[in-house]
């Protein structure tokens, strides 16, 4: 980076200013020809700030929804549709209800690929609205097309707090909300915002409560291996370093 700087920079000659004055360069400030160096006039520092990108936005994509933009990815899909004990759970909560889900509307609130969508029209659901913010969008229409279900699902692109929906109310709300730790993430505020002020009084909210379950543990190799780490380096007493670790 220095030495870029030192090429974009170059202090003026005695005979074109006074000593210490600093004047922009372009990339190239002279070209080989015919065995000579042949000098290119400096451009004002107007012209070299045209020349900027604009910075982006703040209210970006890049920068205010990057949480959602992760949620483009198809890795993330894949490692949430292969996980037994997350996606089998829903399936059989939904399938083994069908008598609930039979002519009624659902309502996905991060529906991602959709694939509880699938499950509630697969279980009898009259209309399946699936709310989705990432671009994983585009390719859970098409999924639900290639199923059959296309005339059943709708998705709406967009934050479910913004959004509006085809319908003023459903009769059953499916989201996995669920992060790490249970809460992480924040989701549980747009289940609770979508519930409020879509669900039919009666309305069912799949999952309608959760059980957190903690218990302690020891991993002294762990412990070691993240923590005393820190106690010697190369010869040298790294501990202060240790109860911030």
């Amino acid at each position: 980076r220095g030495l870029m700087s030192k090429q974009r920079k170059a202090q003026k000659q005695s005979h074109s200013g006074s000593a210490g004055e600093v004047r922009w360069l372009p990339k190239s400030v002279s070209r080989e020809s015919s065995g000579s160096s042949v000098q290119q006039a400096p451009p004002t520092l107007e012209a070299f700030r045209s020349e900027w990108q604009p910075l982006p936005d703040k209210s970006s994509t890049s920068n205010s929804d990057y949480y959602f933009n992760s949620y483009a990815r198809f890795g993330i899909h894949e490692d949430m549709l292969k996980d037994q004990a997350r996606t089998g759970t829903y399936m059989k909560a939904i399938m083994n209800s069908r008598h609930l889900f039979e002519g009624k509307t659902v309502l996905d609130v991060g529906s991602g690929t959709g694939i509880l969508c699938l499950f509630a029209a697969k279980a009898g659901a009259k209309k399946c609205i699936g709310i989705e913010c990432s671009d994983i969008i585009h390719f859970a229409k098409g999924i639900a097309e290639k199923n059959g279900y296309g005339e059943v699902i709708t998705f709406v692109h967009g934050k479910v707090e913004e959004v509006e929906l085809p319908v003023e109310s459903v009769d059953i709300i499916v989201s996995e909300w669920m992060g790490y730790f249970l809460i992480y993430e924040s989701m549980l505020d747009s289940v609770l915002f979508a519930r409020d002020r879509w669900l039919k009084k009666g309305g069912l909210l799949y999952p309608d409560h959760a059980r957190l379950y903690m218990a302690g543990l020891e991993d002294a190799e762990y412990k070691e291996e993240k923590i005393g780490f820190w106690n010697q380096l190369w010869g040298f007493n790294f501990s202060p370093v240790q109860e911030w670790a």
